[in-house]
């Protein structure tokens, strides 16, 4: 390991493909029209959706947009969206199934590469 904390082979050349970004455990939900933000806070994450705490008004089969954002160790902010469905809701949590998952051969990943990269680095579907 190099002193700025990056992996280096046996070269010294960098073995990263990506960037190291921490996964932020807010997300934006925006409703399908646009017109409406919501704020939510992560509680599990998988290739094939998540699960939020969130208290607004979502209904079963409600199409919305996730917005993540992931962090840098230089404090560089980028932000990935994949659109998914309310597969169901509580009163403080709801469940939204991804159009696509996140796996090989899928588009999503093209869209959410950081994303993808950190349930990789997890190994789990656990935050």
């Amino acid at each position: 390991m190099s002193t700025s904390g990056k992996s280096t082979g046996l070269t010294g050349a960098e073995r990263r493909v990506l960037a190291r970004y921490n996964l932020a455990k807010h997300v934006d939900i925006v409703v399908a029209k646009g017109d409406e933000t919501y704020w939510g806070s992560l509680k599990d994450l998988s290739r094939t959706g998540i699960a939020i705490a969130l208290k607004q008004d979502l209904t079963a089969s409600q199409d919305v947009t996730v917005r993540f954002r992931m962090e840098s160790e230089d404090g560089k902010v980028v932000t990935e969206e994949l659109h998914a469905t309310v597969i169901w809701k509580t009163r403080e949590d709801a469940g939204l199934e991804f159009t696509k998952p996140l796996i090989a051969g899928s588009s999503a990943l093209k869209k959410a590469p950081f994303l993808a990269s950190h349930l990789d680095k997890k190994g789990t579907s656990k935050l």
